[in-house]
């Protein structure tokens, strides 16, 4: 029994050997798990600040925008509405021969 003993420390000693090495190697593992862990949260997090400004300076960009496009379509003169004043312009012109035309008659009457 005297021989078992000491293999049986000696086995026991490799045994405790090989388990502290291992948990060491988990331990490492695992310490660099949480390390590449707080870099992604780190990274996560400058990406969603990044993301909230570029929403933020969309958002702005659509209002500038829609602030334009209300300006334009208060501006805009439609097809019917041109196409009113160029008739206005038409007739303003049409009554501005006659009176022309007119006035030169009565120039030709009282000369004549």
């Amino acid at each position: 029994m005297s021989e078992e003993t000491p293999n049986l420390a000696l086995a026991l000693a490799e045994v405790r050997r090989l388990l502290e090495v291992g948990f060491a190697q988990v331990n490492g593992q695992i310490a660099l798990l949480l390390q590449q862990l707080e870099q992604v949260n780190d990274q996560h997090a400058k990406l969603a600040q990044r993301v909230e400004q570029d929403r933020a300076a969309a958002e702005t960009r659509d209002a500038a925008m829609e602030a334009r496009l209300d300006a334009v379509e208060r501006e805009a003169v439609t097809r019917t509405q041109l196409a009113d004043r160029t008739k206005q312009i038409i007739a303003v012109v049409g009554l501005l021969v006659t009176v022309a035309g007119a006035v030169i008659a009565l120039i030709q009457l009282t000369r004549g």
